[in-house]
């Protein structure tokens, strides 16, 4: 077995930077694939979605398959590094490997975690508010206050914004006098925690603890818990009368 070992070093060595290129190029294709999609999306709405739905989780998708590449490249360099002459050592370099890979991913899962949150609140705002023209008379277009946006609104779409599950966003041709409503889904956004003050706040459910009836309004329970400090809140909103949805 011994004699056989050099052998099986070297086989080993050859195929843990094989793993490592295959591992590597699956995290770069994943961020290739999310980057197609972002670039093909048509409406502001829809590249909003999908940029605060997808980007954080794809980013930890890929830096998870980065550290497996880690693991194995730092192995194929520990195997003839330290010219590794038994399998005690080999196991060794292994798990050393394995631990230089696994910190690195826990590093950057927290850096996505605590710190990118706000950064991608910063981009999802260049996004949605970014100026645009009317696509028929090609005016540029005005975003209205929320003052002013009101009188534009339906009472089922300023409901929607009083409990905090969509947002609207009313742009108009001051010139034409068109106009475009644009819908935002905000579950997916993150609030500032009260406790540790990054933006790492994310609601998990939500409980109807009053139902409303034809005349009076109900009230929603929201429950949040922030992915840093594990801080739970909780927000109560009202629901409106049921004549009014």
């Amino acid at each position: 077995m011994k004699s056989e070992f050099p052998e099986f070093v070297i086989a080993w060595h050859e195929m843990a930077q094989i793993c490592a290129v295959i591992f590597l190029f699956i995290a770069v294709s994943i961020v290739l694939f999310y980057l197609i999609g972002y670039v093909l999306g048509k409406k502001r709405t829809s590249i909003y979605q999908y940029v605060s739905e997808k980007e954080i989780s794809t980013l930890k998708v890929s830096v998870l398959f980065v550290s497996l590449a880690i693991v194995f490249y730092t192995n194929s360099l520990l195997t003839y590094a330290v010219k590794t002459a038994n399998y005690f050592e080999l196991g060794a370099q292994v798990f050393a490997s394995f631990m230089v890979g696994t910190i690195f991913f826990f590093i950057v899962k927290t850096i996505l975690d605590v710190y990118y949150p706000s950064i991608l609140e910063k981009k999802l705002t260049r996004i949605r508010f970014k100026k645009i023209n009317h696509p028929v008379t090609g005016n540029p277009m005005r975003l209205l206050n929320e003052e002013e946006e009101d009188v534009h609104l339906t009472e089922e779409m300023i409901e929607h914004e009083n409990i905090f599950a969509y947002d609207y966003d009313v742009w108009i041709d001051e010139i034409t006098n068109e106009k475009i409503i644009e819908k935002y889904d905000v579950h997916h956004t993150h609030r500032i925690c009260s406790k540790c003050k990054f933006r790492t706040l994310k609601e998990k459910r939500e409980e109807i603890i009053e139902k409303p009836t034809l005349t009076s309004p109900g009230i929603l329970l929201k429950f949040y818990e922030c992915s840093y400090c594990k801080h739970k809140e909780k927000h109560e909103v009202k629901v409106a009368p049921l004549d009014a949805n």
